[in-house]
């Protein structure tokens, strides 16, 4: 656990040293989506880049307060208090940013075969798998990479998928669900699947920078893009509606509830302080905030 908590303060400090004049300060012209059809909406963040919202899920829904009970059910009667309508409002998400005449995906929802909607959102926008340039993965549990392959068959036939290297490491070690599925996605994409270092600043494409945010899973991680305008947080939140409420409180889902949460509380406040464009896999709505208080 020191080692990991040594990994992202390392890996943050190098990224807020790059970044420090980043992101929108200019609070008095937030910008605004633009609906294109259900579950999917469009965000100009600058004049050379566009963020594409893509929902996977088909239609809004919710997730049981339950979920957030943790360890125990110590935080029980917390959850049901700050959510007394017994859930929270979520979704699943996909990015799809434009910039430079390519497009980089961030994550690809549950895929085809479990429902998902990805591949017809991006149809809705003039877009097939073929047209994705890059893919950058937040973390690797199945609803961020089933969309990845269809079958034995990998979905998207050029693309290039960047992976954080502690991610993947992980998921070596598990032989649950979530693993094999992993390993098998390594194995359809082969040498098109690129495994990289928090450290490397110059890994990405398109100038986008990796920085750790582990706790829902080890390599879990927040990318920013277009100098940090637009921060894209993965997991950080799964409900948000009650998490904003106390950052502390965490879903099953974390891997380490307590880093976590000290993850969720940096982003978050570091999006407020730069006037960051966020964008969640779970976040309700279209999965955007333009603007974090």
């Amino acid at each position: 656990m020191k080692r990991n908590n040594t990994l992202l303060a390392v890996t943050i400090a190098a990224s807020l040293a790059w970044s420090a004049s980043s992101c929108n300060n200019d609070t008095n012209t937030l910008p605004v989506a633009t609906e294109v059809c259900d579950g999917v909406s469009t965000l100009e963040i600058d004049s050379v880049t566009t963020l594409i919202t893509l929902r996977d899920n088909a239609t809004p829904s919710a997730q049981p307060n339950s979920l957030f009970y943790g360890k125990d059910n110590k935080d029980s009667a917390k959850v049901e208090e700050l959510s007394p309508v017994g859930s929270v409002p979520s979704s699943i998400h996909a990015f799809l940013v434009k910039k430079d005449n390519k497009l980089a995906l961030f994550d690809t929802g549950n895929g085809s075969a479990k429902g998902g909607m990805l591949i017809t959102r991006l149809d809705s926008v003039g877009f097939g798998p073929e047209n994705i340039d890059y893919i950058i993965l937040t973390h690797m549990h199945g609803d961020h990479i089933g969309g990845l392959l269809d079958g034995d068959s990998a979905v998207f036939s050029r693309a290039t998928v960047y992976v954080p290297q502690v991610e993947f490491q992980y998921w070596e070690t598990q032989s649950n669900s979530n693993g094999k599925l992993a390993m098998k996605t390594k194995e359809v994409y082969g040498d098109r699947m690129r495994l990289f270092s928090f450290t490397d600043t110059t890994a990405l494409p398109l100038g986008i920078r990796a920085m750790a945010a582990i706790g829902h899973t080890p390599g879990h991680t927040v990318y920013g893009v277009s100098d940090f305008r637009l921060l894209i947080i993965g997991d950080l939140m799964h409900g948000y509606d009650l998490q904003r409420q106390d950052m502390n409180i965490s879903p099953a889902y974390d891997v380490n509830p307590e880093q976590a949460a000290d993850a969720r509380k940096f982003f978050f406040n570091f999006a407020s302080n730069k006037h960051c464009i966020v964008a969640g896999m779970h976040l309700p709505g279209n999965g955007v905030l333009v603007e974090v208080k």
